[in-house]
Formats: C-alpha cells, structure tokens, sequence
C-alpha cells in the first residue's frame, strides 16, 4: 500500500530557554481523517528542537486526510532529562497534493498535556465548519476568561485584572527573563543613586520643580524631558486625560455649568475673545471632578 507523506516542519522560537530535550509528539487532524500521533525523530538528535532550530520530519499516512484544518502537539519526558519548558513559534506541513498548510503556536509548553493548534488561515464562527475546530476555539476562549479576568480591587476605583502576581500570569505574557532582571538592576541602579544623595529617606517637601530636574539628571528620556517641557499646555493637559485610567472624565464643554467660577476677563483679560465663542467653537472642555466631593485626600509625610 502506498503511503501518503506529510512533510512536517518544526520552529522553535529563538527566545531565552525555548530549547526542549523531552519527546515531541503530533498528530495531523483533516476533514477526511487523522493521522497516528508520531514521535517525531531526527537524525539531529536532541538538538531538533534547541533555541532557534528548524527540523523536519514525515508523517506518514495509508490515505489522504483531506484539508488539514489542526494539529495535536505533546511533549513527554525522557528518563534522564526531566520536565521542561518548550516555546515552539510555529509548525508548517506539506501534504502530498502540495498544499501548505501553517500552525502557529507562539506559547509555552510546560507540560505533558495535548495541545490543539488551528491551522493559521483567519475563520469566522460560522466557517468554522469541523467539530475540533469549534471545540478548540470554544475552549480557547473558556481559557482566556480564565487567565484575563476582570477583577474588583477596590470598589470605585477602574478594574484590574486579577491576578496574584506576575508569576501567576500564563508563561508566553510575563516579561521575558532578561527583561525582568532589566528592571531589577534599573530599580536597584535608581534606589543607591537616591541613597547616596541623601534622598531616599528624605521626608523634606518639594519647594520648586527644578528641584527634580536636579535629582533624577541621570535618568532622563525623550518623553520625560517633553513632559518637564508641555506639562502646563493644555493639550498635553487634555491629552493626559484621554489616554489615562479614566478618559471620559474630560468632555467637550456645550454649555457653562452654572457653578462655573472663570469670567471672560480671567481668560481673556484683553477682551479679544469670550468663552462663548470658544465654546462655541469646540475649543472649551471640562473635567467635572464633583464626584469625588467628600473623598478623603491623603496625607504624605504628614
């Protein structure tokens, strides 16, 4: 009987730690059937599947599975290597008639369990027609609900998402292992800079904004040095508001509130202009802080 063969190509992502030394498995899943899960050998030995590698493999099949439309991929442990972390980027497969088909899996793979991966090409619900494919995608939002929840941290304040801490997050969203050590060795750089200034345990009161400027000479980037520069326009005011925690706060103002304290002449002590017309020209906006009557400030260093 002759077999039909399905080249079968592997990318492991080129990230820090992506490498696995365990067994990988696969199973190619079509409209018109299914293949055994293949342990996928190479002459490369355990470097198949190291840090930026691309390796190749046959799955055979006695007879055409049709469009392939998903994948099944498990790792399984060696006796002398235990457990560990596999971050494939994607899987991309040949069949016989010469179509291509691509998998993309950009995740980590932590464990023993079977992962199901679609095939790339973007589908609506309703053209998502197989029984795997609508279960994947039902399962993967399941998933997500899980992992992205909304979470109330304290009531009236915007929501956060829950989360015990960073390390409880699914593995491919945290900060990469030398971008977390980046901020560790930032954080530690800033503290002894302020330590030696005398500054880290200072209780003393800004008197004057140049005072920062004086402080933090040596931690500067282009967008601190423009806000130091436009933070009293109005625009970068207003656009502080539209793209804070609450943006709706700030609205284009219709009418003056009858509690409104500016007069004409406070704005425009010339005359050359009133707040009607301003307003009238979309120029004028609000930010209507009498919800938070009878919120209690804090007191810093009091």
């Amino acid at each position: 009987m002759k077999m039909m063969k399905y080249e079968v190509t592997v990318f492991t992502s080129d990230r820090v730690s992506a490498t696995t030394l365990n067994n990988v498995f696969i199973k190619l899943v079509g409209t018109d059937g299914e293949s055994e899960r293949k342990l996928l050998i190479s002459l490369r030995g355990a470097s198949a599947f190291v840090r930026g590698a691309e390796a190749s493999f046959t799955v055979s099949c006695p007879s055409s599975i049709g469009k392939l439309v998903m994948i099944e991929v498990d790792k399984q442990p060696l006796p002398l290597f235990p457990a560990d972390s596999w971050f494939p980027a994607k899987v991309e497969v040949r069949s016989p008639e010469g179509d291509s088909f691509t998998f993309p899996i950009y995740r980590w793979i932590t464990d023993s369990k079977t992962y199901l991966f679609r095939e790339g090409t973007a589908l609506r619900v309703f053209e998502d027609l197989h029984r795997l494919g609508q279960y994947s995608r039902e399962q993967e939002l399941l998933q997500r609900h899980k992992d992205y929840c909304w979470n109330v941290y304290v009531e009236g304040i915007p929501h956060c998402m829950k989360s015990d801490s960073p390390q409880s997050l699914p593995c491919e969203v945290r900060f990469s292992f030398t971008k977390e050590k980046e901020f560790l060795f930032t954080a530690s750089a800033g503290l002894t800079e302020l330590k030696l200034k005398g500054l880290a345990d200072s209780k003393k009161s800004w008197t004057h904004l140049d005072d920062i400027n004086r402080v933090f000479c040596c931690k500067k980037t282009s967008m601190s040095e423009y806000v130091q520069e436009h933070w009293k326009e109005d625009a970068f005011f207003g656009f502080q508001f539209l793209n804070g925690v609450n943006p709706i706060m700030i609205r284009r103002c219709t009418a003056l509130p009858s509690n409104f304290p500016v007069t004409d002449s406070m704005v425009f002590p010339d005359g050359q202009a009133s707040l009607a017309e301003e307003m009238q020209k979309g120029h004028i906006f609000l930010c209507d802080y009498k919800n938070m009557d009878g919120v209690q400030a804090n007191i810093v260093n009091g």
